[in-house]
């Protein structure tokens, strides 16, 4: 496959692009025998150029045995830059943005991405530097939010941060220091920047200082903290089930 294109894997997340922008999808490989398979049939119909290869090949093609038969080549979509964003954003009287730091495992990148669409975060930002990109593992975690979530990668996440406070957003930074406050008790501001970070390195302290908030899960269990992914589906519905709109 050419390389220009992006490479996802899994059925329902190719299936969400072929739901939703076909024309994106510029050929398809599997190793699916059967022409009876759902999958195979929609993209016939669709007029998908599907070559069929070994089940290896398309391991190799992604570094996972993870594909569920089926890998696709397809275009990138158009992302908002930082800037457009912000001022586009100036019409929305709610909004809830998530900055990632330090988040290199693909899996916990999917699945943020996953609760991400399912709570309607407006966008995903991350680093160039600082944590996995976009890869077809995180595609498939994501069940295919990585092709619904708008997603932005910048250079330096403190400046970043600093526009979008500028711009009327309060970061909110997942942390369980000193000071910070129970989620449960949390008032989210209605125009929201929540930073996230691993359980390794955590969130780097330039962007910890200049947060407006730092806020926690607490724990009443043996285990002392949740996966980020799992976090993030936390913070995110408590942020929705204050501000239940899209505006």
């Amino acid at each position: 496959m050419n390389k220009r294109y992006r490479l996802i894997m899994g059925k329902n997340c190719i299936r969400e692009v072929l739901r939703l922008d076909p024309e994106r999808i510029v050929e398809v490989r599997t190793c699916q025998r059967s022409k009876a398979d759902p999958l195979y049939v929609e993209l016939l119909n669709s007029n998908i150029p599907i070559r069929e290869v070994s089940k290896k090949e398309l391991a190799q093609l992604v570094q996972s045995e993870s594909h569920q038969s089926y890998v696709a080549a397809v275009r990138e979509r158009g992302q908002p830059g930082i800037k457009s964003f912000l001022e586009e954003s100036t019409e929305k009287s709610t909004s809830v943005v998530v900055m990632l730091d330090s988040i290199y495992d693909p899996q916990n990148l999917g699945t943020i991405l996953r609760a991400g669409e399912c709570f309607g975060v407006d966008l995903v930002v991350y680093s160039k530097n600082r944590g996995v990109d976009i890869t077809p593992v995180v595609s498939k975690a994501s069940s295919g939010a990585t092709e619904l979530v708008s997603i932005v990668k910048v250079s330096n996440l403190a400046e970043t941060m600093k526009l979008f406070q500028e711009a009327g957003y309060w970061a909110v930074c997942a942390e369980a220091g000193e000071g910070s406050q129970s989620v449960f008790e949390f008032q989210f501001p209605e125009k929201t920047l929540l930073v996230l970070g691993s359980e390794g390195e955590g969130i780097q302290q330039i962007l910890r200082k200049k947060s407006d908030f730092s806020v926690k899960i607490p724990m009443l269990g043996k285990i002392d903290s949740l996966n980020v992914s799992q976090a993030a589906a936390v913070f995110l519905s408590s942020y929705r089930r204050q501000w239940n709109k899209h505006a």
